[in-house]
């Protein structure tokens, strides 16, 4: 009895520590190897397996070996490595790219809902090399990036609004005006600010994610401010009165609206 305590005790230690493992990637036994990988930090040997996946007739259109690759690529990115970071300079791009083969294929849903979690570390790393490249005026960078944030959730309003202000800033103000108009409509489905009854084209059903909300709030106010400066300030009030129900009482928020609206 002494021995199959020890014995249930050891299977609970080791459901305990997979447990994070999704149902599906437990499930299937062709792709466990890859995990394996991936969990030992074996990121080359992740993409090898997976490119194989890809390629085969059977397997290619199954979304889980583009997940994997997009994990892969994103520990390669942040990876200490310094080979690792020679060899793979685009690793970030990589990942953004695998990811939206990976949601694109997973058509029922069934895989998405697991890697929720990477999917919002993915989001946060994009945002911060996307503010890097608007700090140094790389707005082509930029825009290439919020563009692929809007492919991880065509429902994401921030990545309207930021992929509207690079282009902006790019002086290619038709494309910024109609992606301020998405991101207007994505938050006015979100507040009721346009209602329910009203048939708009974007429409947002779920809450933010916490990178989402910040990058949204740091958006409105940036775009804003250079609406007004710029003497477009019916374009920044639209903006601002858009994001009030999301952000009233949100003092740096407010500040901005005071000044602009009044």
């Amino acid at each position: 009895m002494k021995g199959n305590l020890h014995l249930f005790s050891l299977l609970a230690l080791v459901f305990a520590l997979f447990g994070s493992i999704s149902d599906a990637e437990a499930q299937d036994p062709k792709y466990s190897r890859m995990l394996e990988d991936l969990v030992d930090e074996k990121y080359e040997r992740v993409l090898f397996r997976a490119i194989g996946f890809t390629e085969k007739e059977n397997t290619k259109k199954h979304p889980e070996p583009y997940g994997y690759m997009a994990r892969a690529y994103l520990k390669i990115h942040q990876s200490d490595d310094p080979e690792l970071k020679e060899n793979y300079p685009k690793a970030l791009k990589e990942s953004l790219k695998y990811c939206t083969k990976f949601i694109k294929k997973d058509k029922e849903m069934e895989y998405v809902p697991d890697q929720l979690e990477f999917i919002e570390e993915l989001r946060a790393e994009t945002i911060a090399q996307a503010d890097t490249e608007m700090d140094a005026e790389k707005y082509t960078r930029a825009k290439s990036l919020y563009n692929y944030l809007t492919k991880l959730d065509g429902s994401d309003p921030a990545a309207y609004v930021m992929l509207g202000l690079a282009n902006y800033y790019g002086k290619a103000t038709r494309d910024a005006t109609q992606q301020w108009g998405i991101a207007i409509e994505l938050m006015g489905s979100m507040t009721g600010r346009i209602p329910a009854s009203e048939e708009i084209e974007n429409f947002r059903d779920e809450p933010l994610t916490e990178s989402m909300e910040n990058l949204l709030k740091t958006g409105i106010i940036r775009a804003s401010e250079q609406l007004d400066a710029d003497g477009q300030r019916t374009q920044a009030i639209e903006l601002l009165e858009s994001g009030l129900p999301i952000f009233e009482g949100d003092r740096s928020f407010m500040v901005t609206y005071g000044s602009i609206v009044g």
